[in-house]
């Protein structure tokens, strides 16, 4: 094989795996708005006035759900891209998406405590996971796109 059969080989074998990187997102939605609403439970349970029964009994069924949703995650994943593909823009890019999302819950939480509306910080906790869930494909397409295009460049 000479030169520029192995470049060519190689330039083929870097589409085909940018391929499959944009072919699925970066994380599915569904994981993102079901943390969002784990997220929302634990506001739930500790939220003044719960009764000590409904917290615990309900504890228990959030941490079985967040069990179940990382099982269901592993084992769904068909591929992961290695770390050495996910550089300092896509962890950013997901962290401040991350951060607007529990912003959008804390300005909401704190605009309905304010309002003295019962359960105020569950309900943000709903509004939070509705973002997630909105939002999240966009996201994980975004970060998927980014990192095939690393794998395109083959930097």
């Amino acid at each position: 094989m000479n030169v520029e059969e192995a470049e060519r080989s190689l330039a083929l074998i870097r589409r085909t795996q940018a391929k499959a990187v944009r072919s699925q997102a970066w994380f599915p939605a569904w994981y993102a708005a079901g943390v969002g609403l784990f997220v929302t439970g634990v506001q739930f349970v500790t939220e003044p006035g719960t009764p000590v029964v409904v917290m615990m009994v309900t504890g228990l069924l959030l941490a079985a759900g967040m069990g179940a949703l990382i099982a269901l995650l592993v084992r769904t994943r068909t591929m992961t891209a290695h770390r050495s593909l996910v550089r300092a823009n896509v962890m950013t890019l997901f962290m401040l998406w991350l951060a607007l999302g529990i912003g959008l819950c804390l300005a909401v939480a704190f605009r309905l405590d304010a309002a003295e509306v019962a359960y105020a910080r569950t309900y943000a906790g709903l509004v939070m996971t509705a973002f997630l869930l909105v939002t999240g494909p966009f996201v994980g397409r975004w970060m998927s796109a980014m990192l095939a295009r690393r794998i395109e460049s083959g930097s």
